[in-house]
């Protein structure tokens, strides 16, 4: 084995900690590291920033920072030992012109607005983001002093084994040369029959297995360096690099843009069998082997996806989850606490909800009619609108805003069914039947009410209590001094009378009614009644007076005619 590797101090080390990748010279935020903390210091301006960190058994902590120089994460007592990958977004600072354009462009569904602002310099080039990894041991950082160096080693079986040696081939007339004692210049085709060991850890006799090339050393990396210059030829520099360099960091596999400073493809460690699986149909997998649709996303407890606006071009944070369970299906709002604005249970009929192409809603119609159509089958068809606030107050439950007259109808499908509609017509409010010419009941915007037939109002002795009779003689008295007169209506049109009391009066004299301004028809009849009762009580005590006198006076005249008699001549 080879010796291994120098370590370099603590200063390189706070700079190694990240992988290549993240540690490009326009990192938007330094990183600190402390025994039980991490501090970035954000030198770009900023209005403020969301930073995630997540970990072992599902470890995950997301804070949300107000506009700073600097953003600390401190290590709790929750968190398990193991590798902790973080990361810092920055939302931009913006003027309130980029503000509005942002805005308005949300409102007009301009999704192009992020990138015309980005080449005008109102956005930062690039997102305001910097990640990387931590380990914890003990409940505290691992310490980054030691950092595997990345320099050249002396070849484990020493320079002197290939000292003088061209490995049987004479450099004259042959396109292999030992051109020193370490470097082999081919001026060929290479052709090895057999397997290949490439590193600082490779030995004599090693034992590839099925293994026909390997990389064995400490720092492992496949570096792709693009020596196009001329024209517009393609030039990036790639790099496949196994495992991060520093103390505590990433057991990982990455690609590397090595000229983009950036790293757009990893796989951790230890992650799941199939986390990532593409078949021959071009169906991709998470988690799943055995992708079955287009994408296939596989996990034993409520598989999700998450939409996660994080704030780097400036609009709001924002975070959706779409999932499923055992329950239902749900949309999660995740940043207004979690809430589940949307849910389907499993069992839900086909066309429970149906958006069609013209924008109508079905609910349990594939084809709805309507803007709105709700329909069943099986004998529930209704809508309940229910408020359950605990705060009483007076609230509009149903409006309906036209630009013209309103209408609803009832519609009776039984073999003698009618249909009910109900109109508001120039400022009245109709009701009609279908088996009708007219209207049936009409309310005017000035308070009258016309019916077509007859008004019977409920005055069932069983829907009744605290029955009391009346003394005829006092209503009599009273309706004697109730005021009655003839007036007109002021919202009625000019030269309409009518004749009556007025509320104030009836109620101080008879205290019927809700209140001193309205009286009911039955309350007036009652009155009516009982004084007819008292009129009709005092005239058959005067009948009876008058049938006395007139016997009274038929015994005078009998005596009168007695009288003459006796007295004739």
């Amino acid at each position: 084995m080879s010796t291994r590797r120098a370590y370099f101090t603590l200063a390189l080390a706070g700079l190694l900690l990240l992988s290549p990748a993240l540690m490009a010279a326009d990192s938007p935020a330094t990183v600190h590291r402390g025994a039980a903390d991490l501090t970035f210091q954000a030198p770009a301006a900023n209005d403020g920033g969301t930073l995630t960190v997540a970990g072992p058994d599902g470890f995950v902590d997301r804070q949300v920072f107000s506009p700073a120089s600097s953003f600390r994460f401190e290590v709790s007592g929750e968190m398990p030992d193991g590798l902790y990958t973080f990361e810092l977004v920055l939302t931009p600072k913006l003027d309130a012109d980029t503000r509005r354009a942002m805005a308005q462009a949300r409102k007009d569904g301009d999704d192009a607005v992020e990138y015309r602002l980005r080449a005008a310099g109102k956005l930062p080039a690039e997102a305001l983001v910097t990640q990387g990894f931590f380990t914890l041991q003990g409940g505290t950082l691992v310490s980054e002093d030691l950092v595997e160096e990345e320099g050249a080693q002396q070849n484990p079986r020493g320079a002197e084994a290939n000292a003088g040696t061209n490995l049987g081939v004479t450099a004259e007339g042959s396109n292999f040369s030992n051109i020193s004692a370490a470097d082999f210049v081919i001026l060929d085709d290479l052709i090895v029959d057999g397997s290949a060991c490439v590193g600082f850890d490779c030995v004599n006799g090693e034992s590839f297995g099925f293994d026909t090339l390997r990389l064995k050393e400490n720092n492992l990396r496949i570096k792709f360096q693009d020596t196009s210059s001329a024209g517009s030829f393609p030039s990036n520099d790639w790099q496949l690099t196994a495992n991060d360099s520093a103390n505590g960091g990433a057991s990982k596999f990455s690609i590397d843009d090595i000229d983009g400073g950036r790293t757009p493809f990893t796989i951790e460690a230890r992650a799941p069998s199939h986390s990532l699986y593409v078949d021959d149909g071009g169906r991709l997998g998470l988690g799943t082997s055995i992708p079955s649709v287009d994408a296939h996303v596989v996990s034993g407890n409520t598989p999700t996806l998450r939409l996660d606006q994080n704030g780097s071009s400036g609009f709001a944070p924002q975070i959706w989850d779409v999932a499923g369970n055992e329950t239902s299906f749900f949309v999660r709002d995740v940043t207004n606490g979690s809430s589940l604005p949307f849910r389907i249970r499993p069992g839900a009929s086909s066309q429970a909800l149906v958006i069609d192409s013209d924008n109508d809603i079905g609910l349990g119609i594939l084809s709805p009619s309507a803007a709105l159509h709700l329909r069943r089958t099986d004998g529930n068809a209704g809508v309940l609108i229910e408020e359950a606030s605990g705060t009483e107050a007076v609230r509009d439950m149903l409006r309906l805003v036209n630009n013209g007259r309103p209408r609803w109808r009832m519609e009776d499908t039984s073999p003698n069914g009618q249909i009910l509609t109900v109109r508001l017509a120039e400022g009245d409010l109709d009701f009609s039947f279908s088996a009708n010419t007219g209207d049936e009941v009409e309310m005017m915007d000035n308070g009258d009410m016309t019916i077509a037939g007859t008004l019977t109002e409920n005055s069932d002795r069983d829907k009744k209590h605290n029955i009391v009779p009346v003394a005829q003689d006092e209503i009599l008295a009273k309706v004697m001094q109730l005021p009655i007169a003839t007036w007109e209506r002021i919202v009625d049109e000019p030269d309409i009378q009518h004749m009556g009391p007025m509320a104030q009066d009836f109620f101080a004299l008879f205290g019927l009614g809700d209140d001193n301004r309205h009286i009911a028809t039955i309350d007036t009849s009652g009155v009516a009644l009982a004084a007819i009762q008292a009129l009709g009580q005092k005239l058959e005590a005067k009948q009876g007076e008058l049938e006395a006198l007139k016997a009274q006076n038929s015994d005078l005249l009998e005596r009168l005619i007695a009288l003459e008699a006796k007295i004739a001549p």
